[in-house]
């Protein structure tokens, strides 16, 4: 086994602390709600049988802040006029955004007519790179490019719509000793450009992973308050390894050799363990499916209680299958329920009261997922819950494929809302980290139904940025502080890259399964190569399995 040798500090021992009183004791066959009582502290006046001895494990929880390897003084300055227009470009001096410097600005710009220049590095190091730009259309803003040496350096970036000139400023780029190219694309055809500055690295705001330990449900068990502590605290120091299991099953054996979750063999034998999240899918347990008599037979229970005692952690997706009276638009197959193009199911419609048969089923289905979370409640297994997922689909396009987002931002937001409400207070389901993935900001719930945000990217094959621009773009969904994870991706991104030039410091990453993990029964190369794999898994920002501390005994931090 490959493991890293240096993720080292010293082993803590911090004091005994008493368990909370803890497990629900509703039955979730029944209407009876949960008898836990609410309490966000340790309960003095119920003790363990056995203490847990709380460590946190052989981790640097120290900030990681890369080295910027330039003089704080430096500067170098180019006036767009003086670049190398390519073709369509051209130089403009009226006042139409306000005041320029030099003799005038760029416009014209396209994918390919770009602007670009030469920029001598005197040693390797870090630079902010600060475009003084303005745009006059309100198509998308993150469609522009700031590239080096034709690719060594791509990174996004964005341009919001204003009257007169603003500074960007595209931070921790990398750049070795030596001369560059340095290009500058717009996709967009709306870009106007007055200068380009290059300075040292004002380094990445660490701020912006300062996270309360306090999750949304009070009643939250203490294994799951133990582990949301845990990934608090290395949230913007670590990110974790994941994937998502293709039929939900685990463990590794040599039954599974050859069958779709050979995704795990292949990734312990190349990249020297396993991933430290396993990802798996409720999908068939939705009551339409199991009316036509799907099952995994209680696969992913098994799956969860194997990765559970392994140490590792378990993130559950729901592919909702819509009601049976709703399927088969558009002669689709019923296994393909959870699209808006296969289902007559309106949303809208059931929650306004004008198909209240609509809104008694989707309770019902509800309620059919409580059970199967209650079976991993009584396990005491935590889980990253990632319901209603995508449902705004691409943020670029405005569009969506699944059917609990083809009614719009409103009606999905009262349906997490409702989702929250039945699993949480009526059910008593305290072992859930509610992981909201809607995709545009405009469709966030709020802060007191979400403990973390995530976002799936299905970057173009052997793109192994960190996608900053997205990462950015959903963390504006709100102003406070959260954790922000890829919580599904094709490609595997470099995690070395993501920590050291740019902010989206990923708190975990799940790639998908089928092709983007295994291809004809090796580690599959369709997205990310080998090379790519092994760099990621083993990089000394990643966790994987095995390199993961006992989070069952972390300790718990309390917040008003």
């Amino acid at each position: 086994m490959n493991m890293k040798l240096n993720k080292t500090a010293a082993l803590v021992l911090a004091a005994v602390m008493s368990l909370s009183a803890g497990c629900s004791s509703g039955d979730s066959s029944s209407e009876a709600g949960s008898s836990l009582t609410e309490s966000s502290a340790p309960d003095e006046s119920s003790k363990p049988d056995e203490p847990i001895i709380e460590t946190v494990g052989d981790l640097d929880y120290s900030d990681y802040q890369p080295e910027i390897g330039v003089a704080a003084d430096f500067s170098f300055a180019v006036e767009a006029e003086e670049c190398t227009l390519g073709d369509g470009l051209t130089v403009l001096s009226d006042d139409t955004y306000g005041e320029y410097s030099g003799t005038g600005y760029v416009g014209g710009l396209s994918a390919s007519g770009s602007l670009s220049f030469v920029f001598e590095s005197e040693t390797n190091g870090r630079y902010d790179v600060v475009i003084k730009a303005a745009r006059d259309s309100e198509a998308a803003a993150s469609l522009y490019k700031l590239n080096v040496d034709n690719g060594a350096v791509n990174q996004s970036f964005s341009v919001s719509k204003g009257e007169d000139f603003a500074e960007i400023t595209v931070r921790n780029v990398y750049i070795e000793q030596g001369t560059h190219a340095v290009m500058i694309k717009d996709n967009a055809g709306s870009l106007f450009i007055d200068s380009i500055e290059i300075k040292a690295s004002s380094g990445v705001d660490l701020s912006i992973y300062d996270v309360s330990h306090k999750l949304s449900n009070p009643n939250a068990n203490e294994t799951t308050q133990r582990l949301y502590n845990f990934l608090v605290d290395i949230y913007g120091k670590y990110t974790l390894t994941g994937q998502y299991s293709a039929d939900n099953g685990y463990p590794l054996d040599n039954t599974m050799l050859y069958d779709q979750n050979r995704a795990f063999y292949e990734i312990k034998k190349w990249c020297g363990d396993e991933p430290a999240v396993l990802g798996l899918d409720l999908i068939e347990y939705s009551p339409s499916r199991v009316a036509h008599g799907s099952s995994d037979g209680e696969k992913y229970l098994t799956a969860a209680k194997a990765w559970n005692e392994e140490g590792g952690i378990v993130t559950i997706c729901w592919h909702w299958n819509a009601p049976e009276d709703y399927l088969g638009l558009n002669n689709e197959p019923w296994y393909r329920g959870f699209y808006a193009d296969a289902t007559s199911f309106d949303l809208k419609a059931a929650l306004d009261g004008t198909d209240p048969a609509g809104k008694d089923l989707l309770i019902r289905d509800i309620d059919a997922i409580a059970a199967e979370l209650q079976k991993l409640e009584d396990e005491d297994i935590p889980v990253l819950w990632r319901p209603l997922h995508e449902a705004g689909g691409d943020y670029k396009w405005n569009n969506y494929w699944f059917w609990w987002g083809a009614s719009g931002a409103e009606a999905y937001k009262e349906l997490w809302t409702i989702m929250y409400d039945r699993l949480t207070n009526h059910w008593g389901l305290d072992n859930l980290i509610w992981v909201w993935n809607g995709q545009r900001t405009d469709w966030y719930p709020g802060d007191e139904y979400v403990d973390i945000i995530g976002m799936d990217i299905y970057a173009d094959a052997n793109d192994y940025t960190s996608q900053e621009e997205r990462f950015e773009y959903i963390r504006a969904s709100t102003s406070t502080n959260k954790i922000i994870a890829l919580t599904e991706n094709g490609v595997v991104f470099d995690v070395d890259s993501a920590f050291d030039s740019g902010s989206a410091r990923w708190a975990w990453f799940a790639t998908w399964s089928g092709d983007y993990a295994v291809k004809d029964g090796q580690l599959s190369e369709l997205y990310t190569s080998k090379d790519q794999w092994i760099k990621s898994f083993q990089s000394e920002r990643a966790l994987t399995l095995h390199e993961l501390p006992d989070w069952r005994s972390y300790p718990l931090a309390y917040e008003d």
